[in-house]
């Protein structure tokens, strides 16, 4: 090994502790919330890491050695004979030890930090573990109420639209009976049409006072998000009905399914997505939940999620 290739091997990078100069400890965890937000005071101070400095720097060696690296190939510019290839390949060589040196010196110096990272990520981990059960714990209290909200307030509103549309049916019946009466100038039916536009009347009334949007509770804070997902339950079947929801991959030889696209089209407020407009019975919505299709391949359900701000 040449003097130079020594020194690459000597590369160092140098990572010390400042002692007494300590700088002020190193907040890693953000406020999750501002003092006097009306929630936790402070919380930035959750995790620290104290008594840490680093200060980084190049081994002089490993600069010189670079500079006379750097010196040795700049001037080459061709390799038209033996003894230039000799020269390039000497360089070369140099090049090549200023890389690898510098690179096992990285690995060597980041170890310690990158280990040290992770004993952060444990000790936040091990520190959340309880309070994140409890989380998803009353979340999905939470998230089961807001469906069963979610699901009284949906049948509330087809009662309602069914009591209009026999509303309007009786209207539609009476005027049918009204015109009937007056042509054939029958006080018999004049008497059954007078009856019809009471009930009709009536069920119109109904069904304005209970027009009104149906109300979910909600307390302030509270964000609730409900939508259609799915799941695939046969790939094959689905991909032959539906194959405009799937990429080919050429490099992989593989496909990829666009569930962005698929998300998109069952929860169109229309109602008249791609999976809406089949002409398979089979596949057309349960008459209780007029927005869950059932297309082949795929079971598709109503997601209830929520979160706090």
């Amino acid at each position: 090994m040449s003097s130079d290739e020594g020194l690459a091997a000597d590369v160092v990078l140098k990572a010390s502790n400042s002692g007494s100069s300590a700088p002020p400890a190193q907040k890693f965890i953000s406020p999750l919330q501002q003092k006097g937000s009306g929630g936790m005071s402070d919380t930035s101070s959750f995790l620290a890491l104290r008594n840490f400095s680093g200060t980084l720097e190049i081994a002089p060696d490993a600069l010189t050695l670079k500079k006379r690296a750097l010196a040795l190939a700049i001037p080459i510019t061709k390799v038209e004979t033996e003894k230039e290839q000799a020269a390039a390949v000497a360089a070369l060589r140099d090049l090549k030890s200023i890389r690898t040196g510098i690179e096992a010196a990285r690995k060597s110096v980041k170890a310690p930090v990158i280990d040290l990272g992770k004993r952060i990520d444990s000790a936040a981990n091990d520190f959340l573990v309880d309070a994140n059960r409890e989380e998803m714990r009353l979340q999905g209290l939470i998230n089961h109420f807001q469906r069963k909200q979610l699901e009284a307030a949906r049948a509330e509103e087809e009662r309602i639209r069914r009591e209009q549309a026999e509303a309007q049916r009786l209207a539609d019946e009476a005027q049918r009976k009204r015109e009937e009466a007056e042509r054939a100038n029958d006080p018999a039916l004049r008497k059954e049409a007078t009856v019809l536009e009471a009930k009709a009347l009536d069920a119109q009334m109904s069904g304005e006072l209970a027009g009104a949007t149906v109300a979910i509770a909600k307390p302030r804070g509270l964000v609730v998000r409900s939508q259609l997902n799915f799941q695939i339950t046969d790939a094959i079947v689905f991909c032959q009905g539906f194959a405009e929801f799937f990429t080919w991959n050429a490099e992989t030889e593989t496909l990829k399914l666009k569930r962005r696209e698929i998300l998109e089209e069952l929860n169109r407020e229309d109602c008249k997505g791609r999976f809406h407009l089949t002409h398979f019975p089979e596949e057309l919505p349960e008459k209780k939940d007029s927005r869950i299709v059932r297309p082949a391949g795929m079971r598709v359900f109503v997601e209830t999620k929520s979160h706090v701000r």
